[in-house]
Parts: C-alpha cells; sequence; structure tokens
C-alpha cells in the first residue's frame, strides 16, 4: 500500500508543486471505501492507472464516473470518492495558477469538475497507457516528467507578480485583502480579479474563504487535541460560529463530522497517510 507525495525535479518546480502516488489493494467482497474530498484549490493532472473512482455529491444525491486522464479545476464543494478494490493513481499537483499556463485555457469552466485530459491535451491517453505499462513507481515519475518538460519547454509561458501572489493567498489566506494583493500584483482590482479567474476560475475571495476553510481543517487534523475555538482563530475566523459557516458550505458538514469521515478513510485506515 502507498501514499507517497513526491516532490518534482527542480527545473518543473515553476509549475509543479509536487506529486501524489497512491497504490491500495482492497478486499473486493467488502464495501469500497470511501474519501471525503472537501473543497480544495488545488489544480492537478490525475492518471487513474488501476481502477478508479465514483464522485457522489451529497447535496444533490447524484453520482459521476471520472474519465481515466482528468484535469480538476477548483473544487467549491465536497465530494464523497468511492475507490475501486485495485487502485493505483498518480497525480500531478500544480503550483497556484500554473495549470491555465499549462493548458493555455481559462480555468473558468473547470469548477467542482474532472474534465477528460484528452479533450484538451490531445495524445495525453498514449501517456497514461505508457505509465499504466511501466514495471515502478520511478519509470511512472520519469514518463510524466519528460512529458511536462517538453510541454513546458514549448510553452515560454511567463510568469508575473500575481503568480506570487496566488502562492501567498494559498499558503497565508488569513492575510488576505484584495487591495493590497491586487497592488503586490501591480495591477488594479479590477484588472486583478478578472487574471485571477482567468487562472483560478474563482474569485480572489472566494479563493481566500476555500483555503482558509482548508487550512482549519488541517490545523485540527494535525492537532486533534486542539478545541475548535482554538483553531478557529489560528486560521482567521472571527469565532467557532464563523468557521461552521464555511464548514457547512465547504465540506457540507459540521467541523467534527468531517474529522470522523476523515479518520475513516482509505489511507487512515491502512496507516499510511
Amino acid at each position: 500500500m502507498i501514499h507517497s507525495v513526491i516532490p518534482p525535479a527542480p527545473h518543473l518546480k515553476t509549475f509543479v508543486k509536487d506529486y501524489l502516488l497512491l497504490h491500495f489493494v482492497f478486499d473486493s467482497n467488502a464495501p469500497p471505501p470511501v474519501k471525503p474530498f472537501p473543497a480544495n484549490t488545488q489544480h492537478s493532472l490525475v492518471f487513474y492507472l488501476r481502477g478508479g473512482i465514483t464522485a457522489f455529491d451529497s447535496k444533490t444525491g447524484t453520482s459521476k464516473t471520472f474519465a481515466k486522464t482528468a484535469i480538476n479545476g477548483s473544487q467549491v464543494s465536497r465530494f464523497d470518492f468511492h475507490l475501486s478494490p485495485h487502485y493505483l493513481m498518480f497525480a500531478v499537483n500544480f503550483q497556484p495558477g500554473a495549470l491555465a499556463k499549462f493548458l493555455r485555457l481559462p480555468l473558468t469552466e473547470f469548477i467542482d469538475e474532472r474534465i477528460d485530459a484528452e479533450t484538451v491535451l490531445p495524445q495525453i491517453n498514449r501517456l497514461h497507457e505508457r505509465m499504466a505499462n511501466s514495471t515502478s513507481y520511478e519509470g511512472i515519475v520519469q514518463i510524466v516528467e519528460e512529458y511536462i518538460g517538453q510541454r513546458i519547454r514549448n510553452l515560454n509561458a511567463d510568469f508575473y507578480p500575481i503568480d506570487k501572489v496566488m502562492r501567498v493567498i494559498t499558503e497565508k489566506p488569513v492575510d488576505f485583502e484584495i487591495k493590497r494583493m491586487a497592488g503586490l500584483s501591480c495591477l488594479s482590482v479590477s484588472q486583478f480579479e478578472r487574471r485571477f479567474m482567468q487562472q483560478t476560475g474563482i474569485t480572489p475571495k472566494l479563493y481566500a474563504r476555500i483555503n482558509r476553510f482548508y487550512h482549519a481543517y488541517q490545523i485540527k487534523d494535525r492537532e486533534p487535541d486542539s478545541s475548535w475555538l482554538s483553531v478557529a482563530i489560528q486560521a482567521g475566523y472571527h469565532d467557532y460560529q464563523h468557521l461552521v459557516k464555511d464548514f457547512r458550505q465547504f465540506s457540507n458538514t459540521l467541523p467534527q463530522a468531517l474529522i470522523e469521515a476523515q479518520a475513516a478513510a482509505p489511507e487512515r485506515l491502512l496507516g499510511i497517510g
């Protein structure tokens, strides 16, 4: 059973934050394991190399399956992922705003979606086939990095102050103030909002709120003995009720219920995540 976060090669770090490798094998006679996946702003290119996922939306009561190679945009709602018994996944997690440059597309149509990557990255399924046939995890990483490196060289993409600001908001959402962020980006507020939406699919304010919520969730997960009030203050909320409002919106449940659901996630049950 593998749950591994892998750093990218140095020459790819302007685009790639890290890679996530998951390889699970479960009892096929038991109910499929469920992974709660609350709102988050991570943009990824995901290869489902063995098995796959069925995503359930508790708000709408609907389920959907993903293509074998999928592009993840900003996620503003919670999904519960039901994994197949044999599950091998490799995700390329991009730096904030970098996926739009990688695709040469605005991400406004990617919200809460897992787009079939073949529709915007022709021949990507051939890459999927090579990865699926690799005899080692190291081979999978090498195949992906060759592809990403070649595409980046052909893009000649430029990076601007707004790209650094996106990282700041991602890492420290408590410091978000739109006029200051626009100023650091050397843009007017309207220019900043327009460019931000093109590169993330959502407004700067919503982006900051989701990251603040996710930071609160991570703090409690990392410090289970901390009170929720303490977590709320650390994450920049006015009080516990303010935090609860965001948890209801972005995870469709109360704070402690999300933590308990996460405790039953596949990697936690297997003791590897």
